[in-house]
């Protein structure tokens, strides 16, 4: 037996997933074949008894790179547990407690048996998120680029729409907040269930990650007014609106950074900041002098200090009025720099207040810490998307590449957590995804993937029209080409778009089920969900460059490229059962 495979993270591998439910995990070799949980209350045992565990068999739920995941669920009659693992391999067996493996199962002999407990189910400790995250599609809308409505008064220079000079920080194009409202029904067609904006509040750069003032929408994109009627009428149309909280630095026109430039260390907000040097203030436009800190080394961003608490108090209150204005969830810029205080603090008092709103991080690196159910409720997956994008682009990849990595995704995280994730395939700081994965086909084949796994997943402006551009000097934050759209330029591309966005609804009867997976070495991607009725979604991707004969006996859900058995390179097959 490979023992160096075996780990039981005690974190991860015994957490509570609702008020009566724990999930136990353990990882092991490819070798074992079996493995066994014990377990009962600690004190069944007392008064001169013998402590004995139930049995529980577990399930292989998930095949890793160089391991397997095996998983039970128990329902603790008294919200306490004490358990020990029987990891079979062959004819071996051994077991698997806190202070290590043993020959059998009663432990180091002579001593206290050093099971693993988990103590108390306390409800207030569940880790809960909101369920209608699950359900939805996001749309992620650059204010700026996406729709220019009305004669609106600017004290800009405006570029003509769409006109290519480089999308630079300070070149704007007037997209506002009128144009996303007029523009409702379009996102809404698309199979939408909510928008996601980035910056919005009153900043000198189209991308508004500077924050001059957190208290006023940018007039640029016309003022709370058109915020308030853009919230009202989304949902109207059964649309969330969730809005980008840059908390972690503001811009040098913030309230606070000019008293204290002013100031110096007299300004009662000296403190809101990291400032190391007396001379701070040196026009000088990167901080690798150290004099502060700033989002890296721009100077032009100050990080702020979220474990003062004035700085705590003052944004909580910014997304207090948030909240009262509607807003249905607050993604979290850079959330992985902000203190852990901050947003402890942050998600009991807004939770408060509005319970089931959705808090999401911005964290490009794996993200447990904050995802313990007393911070974030989810976090940017951008471990999907490299995924995703790896497997369409590196063409030396196979299938089972694919699921290793997408299994060690879902391994990372409590299952309710899983299905909140904020998919993605692009966003406004990485590539356009048409520009990696250079085809239609590889793009609504990355489409479906995102449709037919766990998570809340989102769409960036445009890519259903194909929209292309590297992240270099923002050529990922092209304009919106309506007259394109209105003109029918992309209407073969949305018309498939569309239609396997409404995979999702689908995948809802299956998002609590099992997958398995049917990999191979080879650039056919194949996997089934099962869901408890018995009922089944099996999705078939063509990755390879040769025509595949496939089962094709099913209903159809959706196909693309599918000549009766016969799927073609690039070709797209969901059935469902």
């Amino acid at each position: 037996m490979n023992i160096h495979a075996i780990r039981h993270d005690a974190l991860t591998g015994c957490y509570a997933y609702d008020d009566s439910t724990l999930i136990v995990k353990l990882e092991t070799g490819k070798d074992v074949t079996a493995v066994n949980l014990f377990a009962n209350d600690p004190y069944v045992g007392e008064f001169g008894d013998v402590w004995k565990g139930s049995e529980y068999k577990m399930q292989c739920v998930a095949e890793l790179k160089h391991s397997l995941v095996w998983q039970t669920s128990v329902v603790p009659k008294y919200k306490r547990l004490q358990y020990y693992f029987e990891i079979v391999c062959g004819k071996e067996k051994l077991y698997l407690f806190e202070d290590g493996l043993h020959s059998d199962g009663k432990g180091k002999a002579g001593t206290i048996v050093q099971y693993f407990k988990y103590a108390w189910l306390n409800p207030a400790d569940v880790c809960v998120v909101p369920k209608w995250a699950e359900n939805i599609v996001w749309y992620q809308i650059f204010p700026d680029r996406f729709c220019r409505a009305g004669e609106q008064k600017s004290s800009l220079k405006i570029l003509p729409w769409g006109e290519e000079k480089g999308a630079k920080f300070y070149d704007f194009y007037g997209g506002n907040l009128r144009g996303i409202t007029e523009k409702l029904d379009y996102i809404k067609n698309l199979g939408i269930g909510g928008l996601y904006l980035t910056p919005i509040m009153r900043s000198d750069t189209n991308h508004r990650y500077n924050t001059h003032d957190y208290t006023l929408v940018d007039p640029e994109l016309g003022g709370e007014a058109d915020l308030k009627e853009l919230i009202d009428k989304a949902h109207a149309k059964g649309l969330k609106i969730m809005l980008d909280a840059v908390f972690n630095h503001c811009g040098r026109d913030f309230f606070a950074w000019r008293d204290v430039m002013q100031n110096g260390k007299q300004s009662k907000y000296f403190d809101w900041f990291f400032i190391n040097d007396a001379d701070f203030d040196k026009g000088v436009s990167s901080t690798k002098d150290g004099r502060y800190y700033s989002f890296a080394f721009a100077a032009y961003m100050p990080k702020l200090n979220t474990n003062n608490k004035e700085v705590m108090d003052y944004f909580i209150n910014i997304c207090k009025g948030w909240v009262a204005l509607g807003v249905d969830g607050i993604r979290f810029d850079v959330g992985n720099e902000i203190s852990h205080a901050f947003l402890k603090k942050l998600r009991l008092e807004l939770k408060a207040i509005k319970p089931d709103l959705y808090l999401l991080g911005e964290i490009w690196t794996r993200s447990l810490p904050w995802l313990l159910g007393d911070e974030y409720d989810s976090v940017m997956n951008y471990q999907f998307l490299e995924s995703v994008n790896d497997f369409m682009v590196d063409t030396t990849e196979t299938s089972r590449d694919l699921m290793y990595a997408l299994n060690e995704t879902y391994n990372l995280y409590y299952k309710q957590i899983n299905g909140v994730l904020f998919n993605m395939l692009d966003n406004h700081d990485v590539d356009r995804a048409f520009t990696r994965c250079k085809s239609v086909d590889s793009l609504l084949q990355e489409l479906t993937v995102l449709m037919t796994m766990q998570g809340s997943p989102c769409v960036y402006y445009g890519t259903e029209t194909g929209l292309s551009g590297e992240v270099a000097q923002s050529h990922n934050r092209r304009c919106m080409d309506w007259n394109g759209i209105d003109s029918g330029k992309y209407n073969q591309i949305i018309a498939e778009f569309t239609k396997i966005i409404a995979l999702k609804k689908l995948f809802l009867k299956f998002k609590d089920g099992n997958i398995e997976w049917r990999a191979s070495d080879n650039r056919i991607v194949n996997y089934v969900w099962k869901n408890a009725q018995g009922e089944c979604m099996e999705v078939y991707l063509n990755a390879s460059a040769d025509s595949v004969t496939i089962p094709a006996d099913k209903h159809i859900a959706y196909s693309r490229l599918l000549d009766g058995h016969t799927l073609c390179a690039g070709g797209i097959a969901v059935f469902c059962e």
